[in-house]
């Protein structure tokens, strides 16, 4: 027969679980090696409640239930053997048939798999900061919102509500990147498609069961980010230049316009990478999904800038692109880039309108965007654009594309 009491009912904190043992009126008394709140201990049934925010409940009680099957089989063998053992024979036999120390190992918790999480990423992908701070930030948030310690199992359960308080905190709670609250939507988007991943590398490693995954859509709004025309190209390699920090940052980013490459792309172009007055490159990005290379044909604005530097373009780290940008919307801005740009942002529920000057929405990412547009203006068939720029998606394809009304109007007159 097997008992289980706590070893300090009354204690503040866990306690461990003890188990007495009576075998032809000898009493055994060993550690189980399991702890416990207090509690969370069911006195009559000597087994620990089961709760979401418990998920060692179910773990201790296998452990519990295993010591009783392992004795029972204990019990048989001793009376097949008319064998009266004493307590140091039980208590070794016990232990060394249900293999299990005696000091049991702590479970993980669901921060520890997400520490996990982490650690493999960047084995893959050094740069991991929008799991490492943006994805934790926003999950340590929603805890403290539901006041109570994550789990999958907290997750999954429809009373936790905490699909909705992930999303109302995301909505309007979190600070934005002009420093108001709420996400804007494709930000909310991000941030679904980071936590989905945590919960399917979750399910591929069998952590958790898996649980539906429709409560977080990866939310796409169309940007309104801009494009540079060609006179704004001429007037940016015309300037002149004194700071070589700002004149290579300049020359980067016509390069980027002039290829519509990726800024993590024509950062680290290489004179390798020049055959036959063409620039073959894999892109970075879509390296693992199966992308080849792009063959782009060297442009003259292109081939003026690779003869002002000897064939060998300045190399710039990926994670100089915060003052890349910095630096060429203060050349922009020195160009008197100052058109009124209006676009609208829906931050917190609510449709808002915004106003800017052109020079502050110029980014390393407006190359590609300029590349898109300013080729298919020209009339460049959209499909000849894609296998420069190493689109395999129109949809994806055409968000880059950037075309204001008297653009859209001028190119295609001739159809009225």
């Amino acid at each position: 027969m097997i008992n289980y009491y706590l070893k300090n009912k009354n204690a503040v904190n866990q306690t461990l679980i003890f188990m007495t043992v009576f075998y032809d009126n000898i009493r055994v008394k060993l550690s189980t090696g399991c702890s416990v709140d207090p509690k969370l201990w069911l006195e009559k049934k000597q087994r620990v409640k089961v709760t979401i925010e418990n998920q060692d409940a179910n773990i201790i009680n296998d452990k519990l239930d295993q010591y009783e099957v392992v004795m029972d089989s204990l019990m048989k063998k001793y009376r097949d053997e008319d064998f009266y053992p004493s307590p140091e024979v039980i208590k070794a036999d016990l232990m060394k048939l249900n293999k299990v120390p005696t000091k049991s190992k702590k479970a993980k918790t669901f921060w520890d798999h997400f520490e996990d999480f982490i650690a493999e990423k960047r084995k893959i992908n050094p740069d991991v900061r929008h799991y490492h701070n943006g994805l934790r930030k926003h999950l340590r948030k929603t805890e403290e919102i539901i006041g109570r310690p994550l789990t999958f199992a907290l997750i999954n359960a429809q009373s936790s509500r905490f699909n909705e308080e992930w999303t109302n905190y995301l909505s309007f709670i979190a600070i934005n990147s002009q420093g108001d609250s709420g996400l804007m939507p494709n930000s909310i988007g991000k941030e679904n498609k980071n936590i989905k991943a945590f919960f399917n590398w979750c399910f591929d490693k069998n952590i958790t069961s898996r649980f539906s995954l429709k409560g977080y859509p990866t939310i796409m709004e169309d940007v309104d980010n801009i494009y540079l025309t060609e006179a704004d190209l001429e007037a940016i390699e015309n300037k002149v230049i004194e700071d070589p920090k700002y004149a290579v940052v300049r020359d980067l980013f016509l390069v980027g316009c002039e290829t519509g490459l990726r800024y993590s792309d024509y950062v680290r172009i290489q004179p390798h990478d020049f055959m036959r007055e063409e620039l073959h490159i894999v892109p970075k990005k879509t390296k693992k999904q199966g992308v080849k290379k792009v063959i782009i044909p060297l442009s003259d604005r292109f081939k003026r800038i690779l003869e002002k530097y000897d064939g060998v373009l300045p190399n710039l780290d990926k994670n100089h692109i915060t003052n890349f940008n910095k630096m060429i919307r203060e050349i922009c801005e020195s160009l008197n880039m100052k058109d009124e740009i209006k676009f609208y942002r829906e931050i917190a529920g609510k449709t808002i309108k915004v106003t800017k000057y052109k020079f502050e929405e110029v980014s390393s990412h407006t190359c590609r965007r300029t590349f898109c547009t300013l080729k298919f203006l020209k009339g460049m068939p959209a499909q000849a654009i894609m296998k420069f720029t190493g689109h395999t998606s129109e949809r994806n394809f055409l968000k880059y594309l950037k075309l204001d009304a008297e653009l859209t109007a001028q190119k295609y007159k001739g159809y009225f």
